[in-house]
């Protein structure tokens, strides 16, 4: 089962890089330690990961995290970096700070599999609700512009804000926004 978070990593100059990912508990196994990202080559988040070996895996419920980066309308979110070796959002739920223990090279995503040596929990994480869903199936499609034929993204775009309409808060509203710009600023690139 892939779980929907957001990575944060540090370069060798200490420079946080925020991203989106899915990542998966070694065979599915909640109780297991080891978590698995894969992210796509090249990358950041890849580079950071081979520089330092380390991350922390954020569980988060503003799905304007992930909308804002995918998007970018908003790409810096606050980072508590009281421990400055494992920085997170300063509006996550829970978060997990792990450590890189081996490397399952890969040409398009290598997987990294990662020890977790502790759990934090801010607030409950109490799941996703169907807007916040949307949204964050709405920052995939974003992401996969270009690569996914366009009729395919408007009929699952229109799907989705079935969703937003009924279900949908202030930060969803404001996420999904963000969304439906930079698909339109697509469209208006292929006309």
């Amino acid at each position: 089962m892939i779980h929907e978070v957001i990575v944060t990593t540090k370069d060798s100059k200490d420079k946080i890089h925020i991203a989106p990912m899915g990542i998966r508990w070694l065979n599915d196994n909640h109780n297991s330690k080891k978590i698995i990202i894969s992210p796509f080559k090249p990358s950041t988040t890849l580079d950071n990961l081979m520089i330092t070996k380390k991350a922390v895996i954020n569980f988060i419920d503003d799905v304007r995290v992930f909308a804002g980066i995918v998007t970018k309308k908003k790409r810096d979110w606050d980072v508590n970096s009281s421990n400055d070796e494992y920085p997170y959002l300063d509006n996550t739920n829970t978060y997990i700070p792990v450590n890189v223990v081996e490397i399952i090279e890969d040409e398009v995503r290598p997987r990294i599999i990662c020890e977790q040596f502790d759990t934090h929990v801010i607030r409950p994480f109490l799941g996703f609700n169907r807007a916040q869903s949307a949204v964050i199936e709405g920052a995939v499609l974003t992401s996969r512009l270009g690569m996914i034929d366009d009729v395919k993204i408007m009929n699952e775009i229109k799907y989705l804000k079935i969703a937003i309409d009924k279900t949908a808060g202030a930060r969803e509203i404001e996420a999904w926004e963000w969304i439906m710009s930079k698909i339109d600023q697509h469209f208006k690139k292929q006309i």
